[in-house]
C-alpha cells in the first residue's frame, strides 16, 4: 500500500500510476531523484503548467516555510478549474519525502 508524504494511505489509482511511470522514466540515471508528475513531459501541457506556476508564485502571499505547498495548492486548483488538467505536486509524487 502506498502512503502520501504525511503517512496517510492513498488509493488514488491515477496518482499511483503516475508515480510508477515517473519511477521508471525519471530515475534511470539517479535512483534518488525527486519525482515530478509525468504529465509535465507532455509538450502541449508543459507551457501551461509553467505559466500557471508563475501565476501561482505571484499570487502566493506565503513567505518562508510552507510557501511551496501554497504554490502547489494554487497550481492544482488553477490547472483543474481553468484547464481541466489533473496535476499532482511533488509532495504527492514523492511519498517518502516531507517538504518544508
Amino acid at each position: 500500500m502506498q502512503i502520501d508524504a504525511y503517512g496517510y494511505p492513498t488509493d488514488e489509482s491515477e496518482l499511483l500510476w503516475r508515480i510508477a511511470k515517473a519511477q521508471t522514466t525519471q530515475r534511470r540515471f539517479d535512483r534518488y531523484a525527486d519525482l515530478y508528475d509525468p504529465i509535465e513531459d507532455n509538450p502541449r501541457v508543459r507551457p501551461i503548467i509553467r505559466e500557471v506556476e508563475r501565476r501561482a508564485k505571484n499570487e502566493s502571499l506565503v513567505r518562508g516555510p510552507g510557501r511551496r505547498h501554497d504554490v502547489w495548492a494554487r497550481m492544482e486548483q488553477i490547472l483543474k478549474n481553468e484547464h481541466g488538467i489533473t496535476w499532482f505536486p511533488p509532495s504527492l509524487m514523492n511519498t517518502g519525502l516531507i517538504y518544508g
